[in-house]
């Protein structure tokens, strides 16, 4: 998968940290996306290419990727809130945990 940064003058307050969890973001939901829809086309999934937009975290799938991957990904791609985004911060609560005794 192809990931296109839009970038302007703002985007260089973006912290290094916000890209990788957007990326990562951005890469969970089109393989789960193929994963319910289209499975047999997992092996082509170098061929995407998503634009995100750093600054409001807007994505849109590229029409560089080839169909039928395309309309299934605009059709089911439903982006993600700053809400996922920060559950892969690091600065949010770490949870230990727990071991059941055997």
């Amino acid at each position: 998968m192809k990931i296109v940064w839009k970038s302007n003058k703002e985007n260089t307050k973006i912290t290094p940290l916000r890209l990788l969890n957007l990326e990562y973001a951005v890469q969970l939901q089109v393989i789960k996306i193929l994963i319910k829809k289209v499975e047999h086309l997992m092996d082509y999934q170098s061929l995407i290419v998503v634009e995100v937009d750093p600054q409001n975290g807007a994505v849109c799938i590229n029409k560089e990727t080839p169909e039928p991957l395309y309309s299934i990904l605009q059709r089911n791609f439903h982006g993600f809130d700053s809400k996922m985004e920060k559950t892969f911060s690091i600065r949010e609560k770490v949870e230990h945990p727990s071991f059941m005794s055997v």
